[in-house]
């Protein structure tokens, strides 16, 4: 989330434990008997005290209630039990047999349908984002998740954001995570994914 932070406020940020390896800031919270000194490293959402999203949602009483995984075509190939509980890409946790590898391509939180699909139906070439470039660019490289390997793309300035023309497929791009643009090493713009094809 910090690629989203306004250049102009970054001159007023700190952060204190900047200079530090991870190591280092884990044995000094080990020597305050911080019980996060020993908590495994995560990629989940760590500041919603324990678990992933699903377990949060779950004690704020968010209940999964059974529906439909379906293929691209409306076949019902099976039941999950909360369309919450899956995003875009996803494989794991689908409790499905099929003859090849399926993911999630999409869910439907009006009719709690999970839609899945082979590798090459998630692949994106175009991305839509609410957000800013910082710099102006003609292209980057960007990142539509965390992990995912940057990918050359052409930037246009919309009046909500900006849209991206890949260069090569991006896979499990979903709407509501960041699109990340950068030069080199440095973020020159960011936004929120409103849509992609």
């Amino acid at each position: 989330m910090l690629a989203t932070v306004d250049p102009e406020l970054l001159a007023g940020v700190r952060f204190p434990l900047g200079g530090q390896t991870k190591e280092e800031t884990r044995a000094e919270a080990a020597a305050a008997s911080l019980a996060a000194a020993r908590r495994p490293e995560s990629q989940e959402a760590c500041f919603l005290g324990g678990g992933d999203y699903r377990s949060f949602l779950e004690r704020q009483g968010v209940a999964g209630a059974s529906g439909a995984i379906v293929d691209v075509e409306g076949t019902r190939l099976g039941t999950h039990h909360g369309h919450w509980r899956f995003t875009p890409g996803q494989r794991k946790g689908l409790r499905l047999t099929t003859p090849r590898p399926l993911y999630v391509l999409g869910t439907d939180a009006t009719t709690n349908t999970v839609t899945v699909g082979t590798r090459e139906r998630l692949a994106r070439t175009s991305v839509r984002a609410r957000g800013r470039m910082y710099v102006p660019v003609a292209s980057g490289e960007v990142k539509v998740r965390h992990r995912s390997t940057p990918v050359a793309a052409a930037v246009e300035v919309t009046d909500e954001g900006f849209a991206l023309e890949l260069e090569e497929p991006a896979y499990g791009v979903a709407n509501g995570q960041l699109a990340v643009v950068y030069v080199d090493d440095a973020v020159v713009g960011a936004g929120v994914i409103t849509g992609s094809a």
